[in-house]
């Protein structure tokens, strides 16, 4: 009897964990935390018994068990955070798509007594992303796009990294996330809830009329292929027709993103950052050891900011510019 419940028990892995791959496959390939927790909760038959911790646990249990099976095939399901941090995320995904709204319930583990309670989900900004370790950003793009296409691709990101490196003197939009963040971090770590906003900004976006200027395709064509772009998550519209980098891109094509263009990785976490904070001080600046370009300010995540602001130093670690009063907004 205990042999047959235990090749129960593994069969009933076995399918969450395939059904967990289907799922995100049929989210094109980028899936957030607490989607897969979810889904997760709908797969097993024990939801009353587990807190948010081990659901987050068994989750992480079924991507690696999903990895083990994708290794050999050339493919992995990689975790990678948002740039504007667990905070935004988490009140982006409740306005907007109402991910965190369920009717999931859980028992309290103390008391097994007690009436069951909704379940909590975590603040994140962790995302799943499907990624072909195999092939090269050649490849990558090949696989999706014509000649053409690929060729924009490129063109585009090539124009996003430009436009990432101007900084722009003049106060950014109090309605951005980024800006509302910062504020409520530096208001956090510094005890003063009237500090000035930083009155410099970047941004790695660029307006969907620059973008129609590419000479290979027509500007129907474009148009068409960025909505492509932004179904696959390559791309991201902002509310005011910008084009950006999104994560299922940044997570397939990082390192030939870093190799490619002059990006300075964030200070904390050493990952791309597209998003975030950057010093505000023009000078701090690096020497690149083999190539000998200056590299660009030093850059954070959100929620690396926080940490680094919070625990470490208020001074930049390179230039030692204080970056409560001195820092870019990088929208």
């Amino acid at each position: 009897m205990e042999a047959y419940q235990e090749r129960v028990s593994t069969t009933a892995t076995a399918d969450a964990t395939r059904y967990l791959l289907q799922y995100i496959l049929s989210a094109r390939g980028i899936c957030h935390e607490n989607n897969l927790i979810l889904a997760l909760m709908k797969l097993e038959t024990d939801a009353s018994k587990w807190s948010t911790e081990q659901w987050t646990d068994k989750l992480n249990d079924h991507i690696n068990a999903i990895n083990v099976k994708l290794n050999v095939l050339g493919y992995k399901i990689i975790r990678i955070n948002h740039g504007i941090g667990r905070n935004a995320v988490t009140l982006k995904n409740k306005q907007n798509l109402s991910l965190f709204e369920n009717n999931t319930t859980v028992r309290d583990h103390e008391d097994s007594t007690t009436d069951l309670q909704p379940m909590v989900l975590p603040e994140s900004s962790r995302f799943f992303v499907y990624v072909n370790l195999a092939s090269t950003e050649e490849t990558r793009l090949a696989s999706r796009f014509n000649q053409n296409e690929m060729e924009f691709v490129k063109w585009a990101i090539e124009q996003f990294m430009i436009n990432g490196e101007i900084v722009i003197e003049a106060s950014a939009s109090d309605t951005s996330v980024i800006v509302k963040e910062v504020s409520r971090i530096l208001a956090e770590a510094t005890g003063d809830s009237n500090l000035k906003k930083w009155v410099k900004f970047s941004s790695f976006t660029v307006g969907s009329t620059d973008l129609l200027q590419f000479q290979e395709l027509t500007a129907m064509e474009i148009e068409e292929l960025l909505i492509r772009l932004c179904e696959l998550k390559w791309f991201y519209r902002t509310k005011e027709g910008k084009f950006g980098i999104d994560l299922r891109c940044i997570a397939e094509l990082e390192e030939y993103l870093t190799s490619t263009y002059n990006l300075n990785t964030c200070q904390n976490c050493h990952k791309l950052a597209l998003q975030g904070v950057r010093c505000g001080n023009e000078a701090c600046r690096d020497e690149d050891d083999e190539t000998g370009e200056s590299c660009p300010p030093q850059i954070w995540h959100i929620d690396c900011f926080k940490h680094y602001i919070t625990h470490v130093s208020k001074n930049c670690d390179r230039c030692d510019s204080l970056l409560v009063t001195d820092g870019v907004y990088v929208l």
